[in-house]
């Protein structure tokens, strides 16, 4: 019976019509950028790919629904209206593997949240390319036609400006009230350079998303501001709102800078010092910097070279953390105390490195909301770019609320076994939740209410390893827990 439904509800959605007859690939098309199409073409494509894929899951003291179950009218229901928000806000890997709440025997139909792979900054934003490129912000697939950064005059005055107040992003204003004890953190590198589209925005998408943000259901605030309350237990406004921006190109100077000044939003510049000491075209100049200094935009540390720093030697790390704060100090008369990993990569060594050298936060690049449990030293950041900055899906970020984990395993974020045998603790009862991991065919265990492990087929491909997992929240809005692992 249960087969018999699931082939039924498989051939009903791809025969259901969208301005013409649904293709079988028309779900993954409109979730990797293809416009056009009605919302619930999205949500069918979706549907149907898990129903057509029976899966197994360990459990241990859970019950387990069957398809027949999943397939109820309400299910259905409470699936289609959940299922279709998420589904339609993300893009990701259809082909990936995904691991499913033990509460079900098969992938769920729409109930389960679709968790995408996370665009990459500094690299391709398909989660399967692994290849790097040495000058930062290059991808694979732009490597054959890489922007080549062109040496241009050095400015005339490398003094410090004595108007820049050097406290200015270290001494933020007093943060808006609220009893939120979590915010989302968003992620920009480039903007208006099309040639990149794995780390530029289009204009029109940031117009968008700064639209979005001063409609009036979030508070944008300094992330100075976010990291105190948070460290101090929270006291945020609901939908608080953080915005920082990547290796410091001159289209930030250019493009983005003038937006944000016409709608007064603060936001953050992570600058690896050498690639502007070098005076490549394509960024900013001290200059540039300072203005943004004397304006109040905060600036964050992000190494001397842009290096992987999980590659290096601890030495090395050292080094490129004590240059890049000589030349802090140097050009605009103080040094940051908010770090950015270069590609989101960390491990203990580096952590305690960026921790030694002054820095009380970091960030990476593995998606999620950051809250008072999060480790402050490898905060989670939304990436945006062309393919991963639809106004779904950052309205479904910006919405997003933390899944609440500890005892996360495995606890350095490099990986020392592949495959990983990735697991977290709840901090509060969940039902429903979805992983799903970047590389790999995962099978999940509920080992009883609290304890998630996910166990893959095979090892992953060197480079970065994503998993997300996602849970509905209250008022419909998603809880997520994203972590980003070094894959030696």
């Amino acid at each position: 019976m249960e087969k018999q439904l699931v082939r039924w509800y498989f051939c009903f959605c791809k025969t259901i019509p969208a301005n013409g007859t649904l293709h079988p690939d028309d779900g993954e098309n409109s979730m990797s950028g293809a416009q056009g199409r009605p919302p619930y073409v999205a949500l069918i494509g979706v549907v149907g790919r898990r129903l057509e894929t029976i899966m197994k899951f360990e459990t241990k003291g859970q019950r387990s629904s069957s398809v027949t179950d999943l397939l109820s009218p309400g299910s259905m229901l409470r699936g289609m209206v959940f299922g279709m928000s998420f589904a339609v806000g993300l893009t990701f890997g259809v082909g990936q593997g995904s691991a499913q709440s033990v509460e079900t025997e098969t992938t769920a139909p729409a109930t389960m949240p679709v968790a995408e792979p996370s665009a990459q900054s500094d690299s391709a934003a398909d989660p399967d390319m692994s290849a790097q490129s040495a000058a930062p912000g290059a991808t694979a697939s732009e490597t054959a036609a890489p922007d080549v950064p062109q040496p241009e005059a050095p400015a005339v005055d490398q003094a410090v400006d004595p108007t820049v107040d050097p406290t200015v992003a270290e001494k933020p204003a007093a943060a808006p009230a609220g009893d939120a004890t979590s915010a989302v953190v968003f992620m920009y590198h480039r903007f208006g350079e099309d040639e990149y589209p794995s780390t530029n925005i289009k204009i029109d998408q940031f117009k968008e998303h700064i639209a979005e943000l001063t409609s009036g259901g979030y508070t944008v605030m300094g992330l100075p501001q976010i990291v105190t309350a948070i460290e101090n237990g929270g006291g945020l406004p609901d939908r608080t709102i953080g915005i920082t921006i990547d290796d410091a190109y001159r289209s930030v100077y250019e493009q983005a800078w003038p937006i944000f000044k016409a709608h007064n939003m603060p936001f953050t510049v992570f600058v690896s010092t050498q690639q502007i000491d070098d005076g490549f075209s394509n960024y900013m100049t001290w200059d540039m910097v300072r203005d943004l200094v004397k304006a109040g935009v905060t600036i964050g540390g992000h190494s001397q070279h842009h290096s992987h720093l999980p590659d290096l030697d601890i030495a090395a790390v050292k080094a490129e953390l004590d240059h890049s704060a000589k030349r802090f100090k140097e050009e605009l008369g103080f040094v940051p105390d908010i770090f950015a990993y270069p590609y989101g990569e960390a491990n203990a060594d580096v952590i305690n490195a960026v921790k030694e050298a002054g820095y009380k936060a970091a960030f990476g690049q593995q998606s999620g909301a950051m809250s008072t449990e999060s480790d402050f030293m490898y905060l989670p950041r939304f990436a945006l770019n062309e393919h991963y900055g639809a106004m779904d899906r950052f309205k479904l970020a910006a919405n997003s609320l933390p899944l609440r984990v500890s005892d996360v395993t495995p606890g350095d974020y490099t990986l020392t076994r592949n495959p990983p045998a990735f697991g977290f603790t709840l901090k509060e009862p969940t039902a429903n939740i979805a992983c799903y991991p970047s590389d790999g065919d995962a099978t999940m265990s509920r080992l009883g209410d609290e304890r998630v492990e996910i166990r893959l087929d095979g090892p992953v491909a060197s480079g970065r390893w994503r998993i997300n997992c996602t849970a509905m929240g209250p008022d419909s809005r998603w809880q997520w827990f994203g972590m980003l692992y070094t894959v030696p």
